[in-house]
């Protein structure tokens, strides 16, 4: 059996060749992704730097034919086992083209350093990356674009210190956040193929054991009454558990096998209850569900249970069973239990690392988050309680026959975990206009509208690494409309009604209460009762009806997050 069971593994890739596979599998989408990203943002250069059209295209068309090249020597298998280099290679290229577009624009007091941001983010989410390679390739992205901008700019001012200190808190810390994810996932991938490498053992092994045990049983059942002899030496020789109970339950005859999973002689078990080996709720489905089943003729198949052995170890069992008459003609179930207590271990411990992978995805979503906001809000409650905020809305909602259908459970959970990302875009706007005590003028205002779209598309980039994760979608609503308002007057687009995606709608109101009950520069905070007003007043206008219903109908719960949330602060 050893034998043959590592002549199986053998047959299979090794862990590491594995994650080879998996690395240059998401090279190549990572070079189309630059393919048409860096042909696609040519529309920006054309929109934000028309003078400089012309040469930012050639960059552009250079750098994409680079990648093309790249991807067709990939195919050649001599080149395969450079991928990693060549991604390397590619990736600070890039960071290199923009960087020189940057220098164009103004040096560190360009925004357009946003674009080296998302390919770290893009690309590190993308490829399994150690934490070495994360923080290596991440810090020889950001000397590239710091050299280039340095070496190709003017002497630098105060305030071209202040960029390069600002740029680099940004970048550095993207790189930081990226680097925790990359460490996670890529001990995630290596738990998971070990896992994986595990279960097959395993079942290899069962089957092994097993063999064609179902047949086996058949075969041997139908010559039962030819010959008592035969009849023992089946239960004999069968590796599984398998124990005939008379119709009260008592045990008849148990294998040998068996007798020795419940740690205890065939002679010792016979004449004794089944269910004494059985926790007290596997009691009543024994003598409930399966019994009754039996006594009616029918098969039972792939039950899961627990048994006790003598001495109280606890086994996850699976039991088969069926009637079968005696050669003494009374009628007896026969119970066929296999241990499967090694194959629920290596399920729960599989459960636990996926739950650990969600769990530190959404720490990872809110540091991301935080990166945008810590620039206005260091504190991170903003986020928090626009999530409090926005999960009291979608909940009442949820309650309405008009959005039941939509609103549900799995709807509310990735609502409230895309919500903190609604401002995400900001990390792409200047100090200057972020920061601003006063209010804005027009132009500083329409640069400021300018993070929808820069926040939508950050995550839309995100979306297409990603396994179809349904939050970076709503993300992608959110953060692009959470400013058009219900009656068309809002922006990036203009959006009227239930143009709108309920997502932004909820949030919009979540935000818009955050912010009149919040202290700015250039205001203070509102109450409640003047917030409430001022939103039932907008109630068509820049709000949708119902979400303000809804609003209305859980407004004490609004106060309540809020006075909670300024007691953590005072008491932090």
């Amino acid at each position: 059996m050893t034998g043959r069971t590592a002549a199986a593994e053998g047959a299979s890739p090794p862990v590491e060749q594995e994650m080879e596979e998996l690395f240059y599998q998401r090279t190549r989408i990572c070079l189309w992704m630059g393919v048409v990203f860096f042909s696609f943002f040519s529309l920006l250069d054309f929109v934000h730097c028309r003078p400089f059209f012309s040469l930012f295209f050639f960059y552009r068309l250079s750098f994409v034919l680079i990648l093309l090249g790249m991807l067709r020597l990939l195919k050649q298998p001599e080149v395969k086992r450079h991928t990693r280099p060549m991604m390397f290679a590619a990736m600070l290229l890039g960071a290199l083209i923009i960087s020189l577009m940057t220098v164009k624009l103004g040096g560190f007091a360009s925004g357009y350093y946003v674009g080296i941001l998302l390919m770290v983010a893009g690309g590190f989410s993308v490829l399994p990356l150690t934490v070495l390679q994360a923080l290596l390739l991440g810090g020889s992205m950001y000397l590239v674009y710091a050299l280039t901008v340095f070496l190709g700019s003017p002497p630098m001012d105060h305030r071209a210190m202040i960029d390069v200190v600002n740029n680099s808190f940004f970048f550095l810390s993207i790189v930081i956040v990226t680097t925790a994810q990359c460490f996670d996932e890529i001990q995630t991938q290596v738990r998971s193929l070990r896992a994986k490498k595990s279960l097959q053992a395993i079942n290899r092994e069962l089957k092994h054991y097993t063999g064609n045990l179902e047949s086996l049983v058949k075969q041997r059942m139908e010559l039962l009454e030819e010959s008592d002899l035969k009849f023992r030496e089946l239960y004999n020789n069968i590796l599984d558990l398998v124990v005939l109970i008379d119709p009260t339950g008592t045990i008849r005859m148990i294998n040998p096998h068996g007798a020795h999973l419940l740690e205890l002689s065939p002679q010792t078990l016979q004449g004794r209850p089944f269910a004494d080996f059985l926790p007290p709720r596997d009691q009543d489905m024994l003598h409930g569900e399966v019994m009754d089943r039996l006594r009616r003729g029918e098969r039972v198949r792939g039950v899961q249970m627990q048994m006790l052995t003598y001495q109280g170890q606890p086994l996850e069992v699976e039991l088969s069973g069926n009637t079968v008459a005696m050669p003494e003609g009374d009628q007896c179930c026969q119970l066929i239990i296999r241990d499967i207590t090694a194959t629920k271990e290596m399920e729960k411990r599989v459960l636990e690392s996926r739950q650990l992978l969600d769990t530190s995805r959404q720490a990872a979503i809110f540091g991301l988050a935080r990166l945008a906001e810590c620039r206005d809000d260091g504190t991170g409650a903003h986020l928090l309680r626009i999530r409090e905020y926005t999960r009291i809305l979608a909940v009442e909602l949820a309650q309405s026959p008009q959005f039941a259908p939509v609103v549900t459970e799995n709807f509310i959970e990735d609502l409230c975990l895309s919500s903190l990302l609604h401002d995400i875009g900001k990390i792409g706007i200047p100090d200057a206009i972020l920061l601003k005590p006063e209010r804005l003028t027009v132009p500083e205002f329409d640069a400021m509208k300018r993070h929808c779209e820069f926040g939508s598309a950050a995550l839309a980039s995100a979306e297409k690494n990603s396994e179809s994760i349904s939050f970076l979608r709503l993300g992608q609503e959110i953060t692009r409309f959470h400013h058009e308002n219900w009656d068309g007057s809002g922006y990036p687009h203009g959006l009227a009604g239930e143009a709108i995606p309920l997502s932004a709608r909820i949030v919009a109101l979540a935000d818009v209460y955050d912010a009149l009950t919040s202290s700015r520069p250039y205001k203070p905070a509102y109450s409640h009762t003047q917030t409430r007003q001022l939103i039932v007043q907008d109630s068509g206008r820049r709000f949708d009806p119902a979400v303000v219903d809804a609003f209305l109908k859980r407004e004490h719960e609004f106060q309540a997050a809020r006075k909670q949330s300024a007691t953590a602060l005072r008491a932090s």
